[in-house]
């Protein structure tokens, strides 16, 4: 388990300083999938390097498994970021060395086992789907086979924490796609915990059971990835959600966003609706978000009718989230 409890990260420069991080709490448990979300400039880089020890806080507490390491000394401290693989946007691959060879220096710098090693190599290759690209330079390989590499070299020594900083970024949406897919099969296969930063709501959509929202270096959101989607409660996130689903070319119109669970609703709800209370539907525009392991309906229209109020207190009482969108 990582915790984070009252902090506070100030980077001072010459002659100013400015705060990154304000009175941030929170607790990642062990297995989960977390999401860290926000615009750039959230504090959201910042945060990890906190939890793997790259920086320290300028005042509160980073535990990860019950022991506090903002006093470690160098050597515990590298101690314990054997228990954490990290994966970035841009890869970090040594481009002088096979894929074989990037994979073993992280080996041999977590002092593996020797005579183990070579076997570990061609477990990780398997894992990652690169077992065919073992002698390949980097230079040989497209963006995503040298993210699946990074992944590789990042769980070589069998960490319990898996820290993603924006590891789809620099990839187009299908090999991120792909990526994502990877990474919900490792954790379902390991049991690793995964934090995963990104700007993009979509990508965390996909991945993550719970999403926390960051906005100037404050957590804003803290839910389930469901709740998040469904119920939404600060601007940031519901303009993070906007920009991902629907976004109305003409503002003057009055607008109302449903958003259903497939599971749960009925496809009969709507027509009941026009029928009982005699209103007319413009429907504007739906789409189903396919989140980690179901899927929310949104359906924007508008609805007309002397019983309109009461056409939409029918919906909520079906079960339907109904806001004004517009």
């Amino acid at each position: 388990m990582i915790e984070l409890k009252d902090i506070q990260h100030i980077y001072h420069q010459k002659h100013t300083s400015f705060q990154v991080l304000k009175d941030v709490n929170l607790t990642i448990h062990d297995q989960e999938i977390i999401g860290i979300v926000g615009y750039s400039g959230a504090g959201k880089s910042t945060l990890i390097r906190l939890m793997n020890g790259l920086i320290k806080p300028t005042s509160g507490h980073v535990i990860v498994d019950g022991v506090t390491i903002n006093d470690l000394n160098r050597q515990e401290l590298n101690r314990m970021r054997q228990s954490m693989g990290m994966i970035f946007q841009h890869f970090h691959l040594v481009f002088s060395m096979t894929v074989y060879q990037n994979i073993m220096l992280a080996l041999n710098i977590g002092n593996y086992p020797k005579e183990q090693s070579e076997k570990r190599v061609h477990e990780l290759l398997e894992l990652v789907g690169l077992k065919d690209k073992a002698k390949r330079y980097p230079v040989e390989l497209s963006g995503g086979e040298r993210q699946r590499v990074g992944i590789a070299r990042a769980l070589a020594n069998h960490p319990k924490y898996l820290l993603c900083d924006e590891a789809t970024s620099a990839l187009d949406q299908k090999t991120a796609h792909d990526i994502v897919l990877l990474l919900k099969d490792i954790q379902e296969k390991t049991g690793i915990t995964i934090i995963f930063i990104s700007h993009q709501i979509d990508v965390i959509k996909d991945l993550c059971d719970r999403i926390i929202v960051m906005n100037q270096g404050v957590i804003i959101e803290d839910q389930r990835a469901k709740e998040l989607f469904t119920k939404p409660s600060s601007d940031v996130t519901k303009a993070l959600i906007k920009s991902l689903i629907y976004e109305p070319k003409d503002q003057s119109q009055m607008i109302y966003e449903l958003i259903y669970d497939h599971k749960n609703s009925d496809s009969m709800t709507l027509s009941e609706m026009i029928k009982t209370f005699d209103v007319d539907v413009n429907i504007m525009f739906a789409k189903t978000l396919e989140l980690k392991d179901e899927n929310i309906g949104y359906l924007y229209l508008q609805i007309q009718g002397k019983r309109q109020e009461e056409a939409i207190n029918y919906l909520r009482t079906c079960g339907v989230e109904v806001n004004r969108y517009v």
